[in-house]
């Protein structure tokens, strides 16, 4: 787990904006550059509105001009030691589409004991690009 990544996530999980479940998640993307893009979720009282920590940062990655091929690995963190925040299955889906299967994708929260995964053994047998 590259550190700065880490604190990078921490300090943007302070600006979750999660009024209803009260559950900050918040993400940061490592480059191949060595910069990091940092997201986090965003709730809205109609709740299919609202978006996640892993899709806010993927997409902001995409809005700078970065490609699968420029991220490294995709850190997501909460601020909570009673829960690990395991992407959802959209989460999983849009990864799978802006990631490459053998990106690494870290989840930990407050606890630091961060476990690894890559994007393919997180929706094994996915539906994509090829797939069409």
């Amino acid at each position: 787990m590259n550190k700065s990544q880490f604190e990078e996530a921490k300090k943007q999980n302070e600006l979750s904006y999660s009024p209803y479940s009260h559950y900050r998640v918040s993400a940061a993307v490592l480059l191949t550059d060595g910069k990091i893009v940092s997201g986090m979720n965003i709730e809205n009282s109609a709740f299919g509105l609202s978006i996640c920590a892993e899709r806010c940062t993927l997409f902001k990655v995409y809005s700078m001009g970065y490609k699968k091929d420029d991220i490294v690995s995709l850190l997501i963190y909460t601020n909570r030691k009673d829960s690990v925040p395991y992407p959802c299955g959209s989460c999983r889906q849009v990864m799978r589409e802006l990631m490459n299967l053998d990106a690494e994708v870290i989840v930990v929260n407050d606890l630091e004991k961060p476990e690894y995964f890559t994007v393919d053994s997180l929706l094994p047998n996915s539906f994509g690009p090829e797939s069409l």
